[in-house]
């Protein structure tokens, strides 16, 4: 597609150091003369971007190679419901407790609630809250009020 003077074109600045957007300014037959860079205003011809020469490649993987660390493997994500059955093995569940936000609760109690299950109280984290582990983890619930 041919330039036309006021197009915008992709090409590399001198002064920015990066491939910008240059607007065409002048333009002879199909070669563009003169455009402007669109980030610092800098006039002159339109140069061809970096990363669509043999140079600029070529520092683009250097770039990528050098330097080039060994990242920690990822640590695998525990299962939710693995330690649910960890927490709730060996405890009889017919003592769990019905949820409601007057219920009194203790670190190892056992909770049924009727949208999350039955769940595990793993920690009380403050006079009125507790985190409850549930098959598909763990929830901060309200007590002991009213």
């Amino acid at each position: 597609m041919p330039y036309v003077p006021g197009n915008a074109a992709e090409g590399y600045c001198l002064e920015c150091k990066k491939d910008t957007v240059h607007t065409v300014l002048e333009v002879s037959g199909t070669q563009v003369r003169k455009v402007r860079c669109e980030k610092c205003g800098e006039e002159g011809p339109l140069r061809m971007p970096r990363h669509k020469t043999r140079a600029g490649l070529r520092a683009a993987l250097q770039k990528n190679t050098v330097g080039t660390t060994k990242r920690r493997p990822r640590k695998p994500k525990e299962d939710p419901g693995q330690t649910f059955r960890q927490a709730i093995q060996g405890k009889d569940l017919t003592t769990a407790v019905d949820y409601s936000i007057r219920v009194s609760l203790t670190e190892g109690d056992l909770l049924k609630h009727k949208s999350f299950g039955i769940g595990v109280v793993t920690a009380i984290t403050a006079s009125d809250k507790a985190t409850v582990l549930f098959e598909e983890g763990p929830r901060t619930m309200v007590f002991g009020r009213g």
